[in-house]
C-alpha cells in the first residue's frame, strides 16, 4: 500500500499526488518544441515535494512525492503497473518468478535476482546481489520495534515478524535468497505485498560514517536486535539523516540518478534534477529521449496552470473544473482554459482508497493526549458518531459538482475502481442521507437545534458509552488538518463540512496546512496534536493485493490513528492465510472488505482521478496508471 503506497498527501479530487499521477503529466513547455529535446519539466503537486532520498521509508517519509522520486533511481525487486495495467511487469523487475514451497508447516519462497548493477555515475559499479537484499531486510527487522519502522510494517504480519529465517544461496555475493514465513501464508499476498516491498540497497549505504562498511548486510537474521540498538538501526539513522544533497544519492540502479536537489533555510524546495543512468540494466526500457528531468515545485494549482499557459512545463496538471465534464469514469473532457493548445488532457482512475483519518487518541496513535480523553476523542471513539459523519457526506454530489466528474465514490478499504474481483459485491452501508445523522444524534441525547450540537444527556455514559463517555455540555466538533494550495481540495472540504453541519449538526473545523512540512510530521510523526487528518489516501502500491494489515493492524506503521479491533485483526489474519478479501468465513458473518466499510476505521472520501496535461509532442509516455507509477524511461520523444 502506498502510503507507503503510497500516501497521497494531496488528497483532493484532482492532483493526485506525487510525481506520478497528478503530477505525472507531460508537455513540452519550457523545453521547447518537440524533436531533439532532452529535458522533461515535471510539475509537482501543490505544496508537496520530495523530502527524502532514502528508499527505506518510515511513516513520516512515506509520501507519494518521496516514493515516486527515488523510484526513478532505485528500483524495488518487483515492479507493478505500466500504462493501464496494475499487474506485475517482468521487464521492469529485477527479481525473477518466485518459487513457493513448504517446510515443517511453514511457507517458503525462493527468489532469484537478475544481474543488475548499481552505479554512481563516476565509473564505480556494484552488483545488485544478496547483500543488497540483506541490507534492506535486516534494517527492516532492526527498526521494527522502534519509532521508525518501515512504513508497511504491521506487527505479526509479513515482514519482518512473520519471517522465521532468510538464507542466501552462494552467500551474500550470490543471487538467490529464500525466506521462510511462519505458518500457511497466501502466496499472492507474499509476492504482491511482501516481496514487492523489498528495495535492494546499494552497498555504499551500509555505513554509519559515509566511508567504512558497517556490516549490516552480513548479520544473520536470528541475531538482529529489534529495539534500536542493532548495527542496522545505526545504519538507518546515519543514512536517514543525510540531506538530499549528499553525494551518497548518486548511487542508482534505476533509469535515472539524482543530479541536484535544492534547499532553502534547511528545507527541501522541490527544485530537483534527475539525469539518465547510462548504466541502467534494463536496456529494453532504457531512457531514449528524456535525458534530464526537472522537477518544478508549485505553491498552488493556479500558479502551476499559469506555467502551463506560458508553455514552461513538460508535465503538468489542471483543476478538474478547467476541463469539460468527465464523459465517464476514467475518461477526460476537453481543455476549457485559454492558451492550452500545446497540451492534451489525460485522465484515469486510481487503485486506491481516500479518507480522513480519525485519531482514536490511544497508545497506537501517533499523537496521544494522555490523561482523560478530550471531548473530540470520546466522540470519535463512538461508532455512531463516525457513522453520522459518513452518511452525511454526499460523495456523488461532490464528485459531480466539485470534481466535475473526475473522481470515484469510495466506501471501503478495497477500491471500488477499477472493477476487479476484489471489490465484487461490497455494498455501501452508509449511503448519503440528509436526515439519518441528525436523527441518530437526537437519539443519543444531542440538542441539534444549536450548532454545533450539544450533549444534553447526563450520567456515566452521557451521549456516548461507559467506555467512551460524552459529557453533558460537550460540543460536537472536531478539527480537521487538510492540505492547502489546491482550490478543489478546499471546495470539496468546505462542501463536506456544510453537508455534515446540515445533516448531523457536527462541526468540522478546517485547518489548512502545508502537506509536506506540517501535515505529514503531525499525522505520521506525531509532531503536533491532530484530531482528524485529511492528508489524502492510500494507493495500493507497492502492496498491490489490497489487504489491510498495514492500515488497520494494531501497531501498524500506517495505522497512525490507533484504530484497534479484534474482529478486524481476525479478518486480516484469515485473509492473509488464504481466503478472499471479500469472502465471509465462520465464525464471522462479514469479510475484511465489508468490515472496513461497516466499522468506519476511517471517514471514507471520494477517490480523485488524475487530471493531467501531456504536451502534444510527447511520444511514448504512458497514460496515468491506476497505481500512480511514473515511468519516464518509456518516453521516446518530447
Amino acid at each position: 500500500m502506498r502510503n507507503r503506497s503510497i500516501r497521497r498527501l494531496v488528497g483532493s479530487g484532482l492532483v493526485v499526488g506525487g510525481l506520478t499521477m497528478g503530477a505525472l503529466v507531460g508537455p513540452i513547455g519550457s523545453s521547447g518544441a518537440a524533436g531533439g529535446v532532452t529535458t522533461l519539466s515535471v510539475a509537482e503537486p501543490p505544496q508537496s515535494v520530495a523530502t527524502s532520498n532514502y528508499p527505506f521509508y518510515t511513516p513520516a517519509t512515506c509520501t507519494t512525492a518521496n516514493i515516486d522520486y527515488w523510484n526513478l533511481a532505485v528500483r524495488p525487486g518487483y515492479w507493478f503497473g505500466l500504462g493501464n495495467s496494475v499487474g506485475l511487469i517482468p521487464q521492469l523487475s529485477m527479481f525473477g518468478t518466485p518459487s513457493f514451497g513448504t517446510s515443517g508447516g511453514n511457507t517458503t519462497v525462493t527468489v532469484t535476482i537478475k544481474p543488475w548493477v548499481f552505479s554512481d555515475g563516476a565509473g564505480h559499479t556494484a552488483p545488485v546481489d544478496n547483500a543488497a537484499v540483506a541490507q534492506f531486510l535486516n534494517i527492516d527487522k532492526a527498526n521494527s520495534h522502534t519509532s521508525n519502522p518501515f512504513c508497511a510494517y504491521a506487527p505479526h504480519y509479513g515482514l519482518p515478524d512473520q519471517v522465521l529465517d532468510v538464507t542466501y544461496s552462494g552467500g551474500l555475493s550470490g543471487h538467490t535468497f529464500t525466506m521462510t514465513f511462519q505458518g500457511t501464508a497466501n502466496h499472492t499476498w507474499i509476492e504482491d505485498n511482501q516481496l514487492s516491498s523489498i528495495v535492494p540497497l546499494a552497498p555504499a549505504w551500509d555505513t554509519t560514517n559515509g566511508s567504512s562498511n558497517a556490516g549490516c548486510a552480513s548479520e544473520t537474521w536470528s541475531s538482529i536486535a529489534t529495539n534500536g540498538t542493532d548495527t542496522c538501526s545505526n545504519v538507518f539513522h546515519y543514512m536517514s539523516q543525510l540531506t538530499m544533497q549528499s553525494g551518497m544519492w548518486q548511487w542508482a540502479d534505476g533509469p535515472y540518478r539524482q543530479f541536484s536537489a535544492q534547499y532553502a533555510s534547511g528545507i527541501p524546495t522541490g527544485l530537483d534534477v534527475m539525469k539518465v543512468n547510462a548504466q541502467y540494466s534494463d536496456t529494453a526500457f532504457a531512457a531514449k529521449a528524456a535525458k534530464t528531468i526537472d522537477f518544478i515545485p508549485e505553491s498552488s494549482t493556479t500558479a502551476e496552470i499559469s506555467q502551463l499557459q506560458k508553455n514552461k512545463l513538460d508535465i503538468g496538471y489542471v483543476d478538474p473544473t478547467d476541463l469539460g465534464r468527465a464523459p465517464g469514469v476514467g475518461k477526460v473532457g476537453k481543455n476549457t482554459l485559454p492558451k492550452m493548445a500545446n497540451y492534451n488532457p489525460i485522465s484515469g482512475t486510481l487503485f486506491g482508497t481516500f479518507y480522513w483519518e480519525f485519531n482514536f487518541d490511544n497508545a497506537g496513535s501517533t499523537y496521544q493526549t494522555h490523561g482523560p480523553l478530550p471531548a473530540w476523542a470520546e466522540e470519535i471513539n463512538n461508532a455512531y458518531f463516525r457513522a453520522d459523519i459518513q452518511e452525511s457526506i454526499n460523495q456523488v454530489g461532490i464528485i459531480q459538482h466539485v470534481d466535475n466528474g473526475y473522481a470515484t465514490p469510495n466506501w471501503s478499504a478495497v477500491p471500488a475502481y477499477p472493477k476487479t474481483t476484489f471489490n465484487s459485491g461490497i455494498k455501501n452501508p452508509y449511503a448519503y442521507s440528509t436526515t439519518k445523522g441528525k436523527a441518530q444524534m437526537k437519539a443519543n441525547g444531542w440538542n441539534t437545534k444549536v450548532y454545533p450540537a450539544v450533549c444534553t444527556k447526563s450520567g456515566a455514559a452521557g451521549c456516548g458509552t461507559v467506555a467512551f463517555p460524552i459529557k453533558k455540555g460537550d460540543k460536537a466538533q472536531i478539527e480537521l488538518l487538510v492540505p492547502g494550495g489546491d482550490p478543489t481540495v478546499k471546495t470539496a472540504t468546505q462542501d463536506t463540512i456544510t453537508e455534515v453541519k446540515n445533516a448531523a449538526d457536527i462541526q468540522i473545523i478546517p485547518s489548512y496546512r502545508n502537506a509536506s512540512n506540517y501535515i505529514a510530521p503531525a499525522c505520521f510523526g506525531g509532531a503536533h496534536l491532530w484530531e482528524l487528518c485529511g492528508y489524502g489516501g492510500w494507493v495500493y502500491a507497492p502492496d498491490y493485493y489490497p489487504t489491510g494489515e498495514v492500515l488497520f493492524g494494531q501497531g501498524a506503521g500506517s495505522n497512525v490513528g490507533g484504530y484497534a479491533s479484534s474482529e478486524m485483526n481476525a479478518l486480516l489474519t484469515g485473509t492473509l492465510t488464504g481466503f478472499a478479501l471479500n469472502q465471509n468465513q465462520a465464525p464471522y458473518n462479514t469479510s475484511y472488505a465489508e468490515w472496513s466499510a461497516q466499522n468506519l476505521p476511517f471517514n471514507w472520501q471520494p477517490v480523485p482521478s488524475p487530471t493531467d496535461e501531456y504536451a502534444k509532442g510527447l511520444k511514448g509516455a504512458e497514460p496515468p496508471n491506476p497505481l500512480a507509477v511514473f515511468t519516464p524511461e518509456t518516453i521516446t520523444a518530447i
